[in-house]
């Protein structure tokens, strides 16, 4: 995907900062690593222009050469030296096998009515997952899950599939995309998000 998105910015001509030093590289960073196996389908990304675009004309221009099922729907402007962009959580979904479902609703209502959950993660360090858990749902036949983003050891969406007893299903019958990154910014939006 890395490769993919420096071609577009070259093909759509775009005024990028590159790095310096003997290998120069546009000036581009991700919001957070996508899991490894993990489908997306919201990505945020941080573009250094050597010249100021206006925000339509940078999406007129990336979504103009890039590829299928990749496209641009938002772009920020961010103050040079101010902040840069953060994540506040990150939204997935994934389908459940109908065998499992009941049992996942159960542990789902498990989950929820709790008031400290705590999961065990793959270095053997047991965290809390409770409150990085912002929304946790069986809609049918799809599980919702909202994960606060994290800078520490925190319970991620392995851990929280654990616990529901999916873990070993993960990449066999179960594969999760992540349809939301909320970046801080958009927080005026989370109340209807998490309504």
């Amino acid at each position: 995907m890395l490769r993919a998105i420096e071609r577009l910015l070259r093909r759509a001509k775009l005024p990028v900062a590159f790095s310096q030093g003997f290998h120069p590289k546009p000036r581009v960073s991700y919001l957070s690593a996508l899991p490894l196996g993990f489908s997306s389908d919201d990505e945020a990304m941080e573009l250094i222009l050597e010249e100021k675009l206006s925000c339509e004309e940078l999406l007129t221009r990336l979504n103009s050469v890039s590829v299928p099922g990749l496209r641009f729907t938002r772009a920020v402007f961010l103050e040079e030296g101010g902040p840069k962009q953060q994540a506040f959580a990150f939204c997935y979904d994934m389908t459940i096998p109908s065998e499992l479902r009941d049992e996942v609703a159960r542990r789902v209502e498990e989950f929820l009515a709790a008031d400290s959950v705590e999961v065990v993660k793959a270095n053997g360090k047991t965290v809390e997952a409770r409150p990085v858990v912002l929304d946790l749902r069986l809609d049918g036949s799809t599980l919702f899950m909202t994960i606060a983003a994290q800078s520490g050891p925190e319970a991620g969406v392995r851990e929280i599939l654990d616990y529901l007893n999916l873990g070993s299903q993960l990449f066999r019958t179960i594969f999760p995309n992540r349809n939301r990154s909320i970046v801080v910014d958009e927080l005026d939006e989370k109340a209807t998000l998490l309504a």
